[in-house]
């Protein structure tokens, strides 16, 4: 699925960046393009870094704000 519209980066691009370390959205803008233009897929970009966060974690789920 793209999650940033303006760059065509996909979910899985997006995904791998953060695995190969990425760990904030500025970082993810550095390594695939994502968040680096009007700014609208940040609220997914923060959704997929909690995510791999809280899998990486025993902490119960943080609310993500859409």
């Amino acid at each position: 699925m793209i999650v940033c519209h303006c760059r065509a980066v996909s979910d899985r691009a997006v995904r791998s960046a953060i695995a190969e370390g990425a760990a904030r959205e500025e970082e993810l803008t550095e390594r695939c393009g994502a968040g680096g233009r009007c700014g609208g897929c940040l609220p997914a970009l923060r959704r997929l870094l909690a995510q791999h966060e809280h899998g990486r974690s025993d902490r119960t789920a943080v609310p993500i704000p859409a």
